[in-house]
Parts: C-alpha cells; sequence; structure tokens
C-alpha cells in the first residue's frame, strides 16, 4: 500500500518513561528528540528506532536511564475495543465504529498499529456488537458510502471513547486545563500549564467523574494563561460546565 493511500493514524502523543535504576547509561549515547514536557533525549544507536530506551541528562549520574512504559503483552485490537465499550453497540454504531478503524488506525506509544484488513477489524467490532450474528459478511456487502455515511454523525464520540480506553488515555496526551468561562457561542478554557497548542487544534472537554461522551472544541484564539474555544461541531446541542476539565485530542 502506497503512503498517499495508507490509512491515516490517531496517534497516542505522549509517551511515558519510567526510571532504570539498574541500568547503566552506556557510551556514545545520541541524541534523539525530546519528549512530551520537552525535556532533551539520549538513545543508544542502535535502539533509538524504537526508543524502548532513553536517557535523560541529571546532574549526578551525567545521564540517568529511562524505559518507556509500552502496552502490556497482548493488548490489542480486542482488548482497547473491549475497554472502550463496555456497553455493546447497536448495528448503526457498531458499523459507524468499523468505519472510523479502516479509516483511522490507533497508533501505540510503541508503535503497535491496532488496525488490519476490513475483516479483520470486522471481527474485532464484532466482539463489541450488540448483534455479532452476521456482522462480518454484512460488512463485506456495505460499500464505503455507507460505512462513511454510518461513522458520521458520530465520528467524534468514537473516536472520544477509543482514546480515552484505559492504557490508551494513560499514554495520551496530559491535560490541557478546565473551563473557564462560558459564553453563548464560546468558551474560556484555563490553561494549567505550557503545553504547546495551535489554533484550530481540537480539544475534549470531559465530565469531573470521566463518565459521559466528552465534547469536541476547536482552539480559534490563544494566550498564555487561556484558550477561547468553540464547540467543533456547531449542529450538536452540548452542555459544559464550569470547571469541567479538558484534554488535548490526539492529532491525527
Amino acid at each position: 500500500m502506497s503512503e498517499a493511500h495508507a490509512p491515516h493514524r490517531l496517534v497516542v502523543e505522549r509517551i511515558a518513561y519510567r526510571l532504570a535504576a539498574d541500568r547503566p547509561a552506556p557510551v556514545g549515547v545520541e541524541r534523539c528528540g525530546t519528549d512530551a514536557e520537552g525535556r532533551t533525549l539520549y538513545a543508544e544507536h542502535g535502539r533509538a528506532a524504537s526508543r524502548k530506551f532513553v536517557y535523560l541528562p541529571a546532574a549526578e549520574p551525567p545521564l540517568v536511564a529511562y524505559v518507556r512504559d509500552d502496552p502490556p503483552p497482548g493488548y490489542g485490537l480486542a482488548t482497547l475495543l473491549a475497554n472502550a465499550f463496555p456497553q455493546l453497540l447497536p448495528r448503526p454504531e457498531a458499523l459507524g465504529l468499523l468505519a472510523l478503524l479502516t479509516a483511522h488506525h490507533v497508533i501505540l506509544s510503541d508503535g503497535t498499529r491496532l488496525g488490519g484488513s476490513r475483516d479483520a477489524l470486522a471481527e474485532a467490532v464484532m466482539s463489541v456488537a450488540l448483534e455479532p450474528s452476521g456482522f462480518v459478511a454484512q460488512a463485506r456487502r456495505v460499500p464505503e458510502w455507507a460505512l462513511t455515511e454510518a461513522l458520521r454523525p458520530r465520528e467524534d464520540a468514537l473516536r472520544t471513547r477509543l482514546l480515552a480506553a484505559p492504557h490508551v488515555r494513560g499514554l495520551a496526551t496530559p491535560d490541557f486545563g478546565f473551563v473557564r468561562s462560558i459564553a453563548p457561542t464560546e468558551l474560556v478554557i484555563a490553561r494549567v500549564g505550557q503545553q504547546p497548542v495551535d489554533l484550530g487544534a481540537l480539544l475534549a472537554i470531559g465530565t469531573p467523574s470521566g463518565h459521559g461522551e466528552s465534547v469536541i472544541v476547536r482552539v480559534v484564539q490563544l494566550s498564555e494563561r487561556d484558550a477561547r474555544v468553540v464547540q467543533a461541531d456547531a449542529g450538536r446541542d452540548e452542555g459544559v460546565n464550569h470547571g469541567d476539565p479538558v484534554a488535548f485530542v490526539p492529532t491525527l
């Protein structure tokens, strides 16, 4: 498959590391980029591609080893879907989920691509479908345009639930802030950190309990302390409250 025709990716941007106190820093490590907090990372030449082991500058000793927290052994698409959709999906939602996974494969922090052929994706979706009987056979007969139409009204909700699943959410970009004020057409989000964000970026407003669907908003104005946002889909009628937490939406 050419790069032009490859599926887009739902990338989990944040990569967490844990200290490996018993691992000495090797000789000849090379700079390989920065982490989610902007710290310079170093890696061994032979391991730089996977970044399984990285090293952060420290006062004493000169380099401190960190190991990336990759997904648990055996973590795959079926695990992700079971975590993201504990309530089984009616047929229209299941077809919408199939369309989302067909177009946007989820990439975990270790580079694992939770995707595959349409049949493989349909079998995974069948495990969270309210009506699993005949789902794979039906999926083979559904044309692309029908899958797209099934996804269109529920894309934000399905994508948010996938990226909020256990393990995936833990690896996602840190929280952005909270709702400070509410106006008829826009919201003001108080920033709790200095994580970089661009105009037009998507943010997800959740609930204090962590339950329920997130409201997806788009950044239209930025300052050091605040961000003004509008709802990404102006046609939807969704409410938010003062103090609701706001998180980044992993980029496509």
